[in-house]
């Protein structure tokens, strides 16, 4: 489970575990206290070094929740913004944006195609950007390949 904060991920790097983060948290399953539990390094794209990310475990459910700044998705080095730009760059141009692995590009690519089809059927016939963006407004990770 991973909570997402509004933290610059720039101040996250220069602070490193001094990082003030937010307290008062709950638990996002069950509204328990969460205490912290450690960090973890993640690493996002234009970052030099890895980051370190707090991780918090519930008093009640024992669960452990992670936390990522706000803008990225879970298992994604690459902000929204920056995914969607991917997307939109490709879409209109029918090349992939320069700066980034195409293979990785193509990944986020089959991800939104993969989505579309489980959430909204095989006879979509919207807007692939469009599809982006609502599924972005469900909360669901619209270049995922996992559902």
């Amino acid at each position: 489970m991973i909570l997402f904060l509004s933290v610059c991920v720039k101040s996250l790097i220069e602070l490193g575990r001094r990082y003030e983060w937010p307290k008062g948290q709950v638990c996002p399953h069950c509204g328990g206290r969460l205490w912290g539990h450690g960090f973890v390094s993640g690493w996002f794209d234009g970052c030099p070094q890895a980051v370190w990310l707090p991780r918090y475990r519930c008093s009640i459910c024992r669960k452990v929740v992670g936390v990522r700044p706000a803008g990225y998705w879970s298992r994604f080095q690459a902000s929204i913004a920056d995914i969607r730009e991917s997307l939109a760059h490709r879409l209109k141009c029918r090349r992939w944006p320069s700066g980034r692995s195409p293979s990785r590009q193509r990944h986020w690519l089959n991800g939104l195609k993969k989505q579309i089809q489980v959430r909204f059927g095989m006879g979509w016939e919207g807007d692939l950007l469009e599809a982006f963006d609502e599924l972005c407004k469900a909360g669901v990770r619209a270049a995922s390949r996992a559902v």
